[in-house]
């Protein structure tokens, strides 16, 4: 479900970077890069093409943001199901009497002890 949801997400960023890159602002945008036949404006005339295309620019981030707050009311409801810490419970447990583990250090040796000073 996450996975279709980031999937979704992409795919509606990618969007909107389209459809703002499409308007026309003071620079004059890509609207007009694509020329002739091809050009927003021309397809849905001068006016009309600014309206819709603001239009699907505010649909596609209103989509942008639910789609986000729903992923994290996702997540959130994923990781309470499991606890997120062991620290609760290594802090139930006691530790062996003296402070020192019972268990020998791994490599079945000695701890060596460096000679010398060497300071």
């Amino acid at each position: 479900m996450v996975i279709a949801f980031s999937i979704l997400v992409v795919l509606i960023a990618i969007s909107l970077v389209i459809s703002i890159l499409m308007q026309s602002g003071r620079g004059g945008g890509l609207a007009g890069a694509f020329g002739g036949s091809f050009g927003a404006s021309s397809v849905f005339g001068g006016h009309q093409a600014a309206d819709m295309l603001t239009k699907i620019t505010a649909g596609l981030a209103i989509a942008f943001v639910v789609v986000v707050l729903l992923m994290n009311v996702l997540a959130t409801r994923v990781t309470s199901s499991r606890p997120s810490s062991v620290i609760p419970q290594e802090a139930g447990k006691t530790a062996p009497i003296g402070g020192m583990p019972t268990t020998p250090p791994p490599g079945g040796g000695e701890v060596p002890v460096p000679v010398g000073g060497g300071e």
